[in-house]
C-alpha cells in the first residue's frame, strides 16, 4: 500500500516587521524582494494573512472575554463588600468609615454592572471585529489583587 503524497506547492512569502507583506508561487529576487522566506502552507503566519478576519475576530473575542470577566469579578466583590457594609449597618455594629464608605461601593457598583451591559453590546457594533468602539472602563472598584482572607499569623 502506497501512502498518498501530500500535493504542496511551494510558498514564497515576504515578511517585514513580523508581517507578511507579500506572497509568491514562485521564487523571487531576495535582492528586490527583502525578507523572502518559503512558508508551509499550514503556517498560522500565512493562514492569517489569507482571512484576516478569523484573526481579528480572535484577539477581539479574546479581549472582550478578558473584558468580560474583570467586569464580572468586580461585581461580585462589590456585591459581597456592600453586602457586608449593609450587614453592619443593619445590626447596629458600623463604624463610620463603613457608613461613608456604603454609597462610594454602591456607585461603583453601579458603574461596573453599566460597563458590563456595555461589553455585551459589542458583537453588535457594526464594524465588529475590526473596528470596535470599547466602553470606558471604569476607574475605581475593589482592589482584586488583595486577598478577601486575612493571612494567618504564626
Amino acid at each position: 500500500m502506497t501512502e498518498a503524497v501530500k500535493d504542496t506547492t511551494t510558498i514564497y512569502v515576504q515578511i517585514i516587521d513580523g508581517r507578511i507583506t507579500a506572497v509568491f508561487w514562485s521564487p523571487q529576487d531576495p535582492e528586490y524582494w527583502p525578507g523572502l522566506v518559503v512558508m508551509e502552507d499550514d503556517d498560522q503566519r500565512y493562514l492569517d494573512f489569507l482571512n484576516p478576519h478569523e484573526s481579528i475576530l480572535a484577539v477581539q473575542s479574546a479581549k472582550l472575554q478578558e473584558l468580560t470577566q474583570l467586569a464580572a469579578a468586580q461585581k461580585v466583590a462589590l456585591i459581597n463588600r456592600i453586602s457586608t457594609l449593609n450587614d453592619s449597618i443593619e445590626l447596629e455594629m458600623a463604624t463610620p468609615e463603613e457608613v461613608a464608605e456604603l454609597p462610594v461601593r454602591t456607585a461603583q457598583l453601579k458603574q461596573w454592572k453599566t460597563y458590563a451591559v456595555l461589553l455585551g453590546r459589542v458583537t453588535g457594533q457594526t464594524g465588529w471585529p475590526p473596528e470596535v468602539t470599547w466602553p470606558t472602563q471604569p476607574a475605581e472598584g475593589m482592589d482584586l489583587t488583595v486577598s478577601a482572607v486575612a493571612p494567618d499569623v504564626a
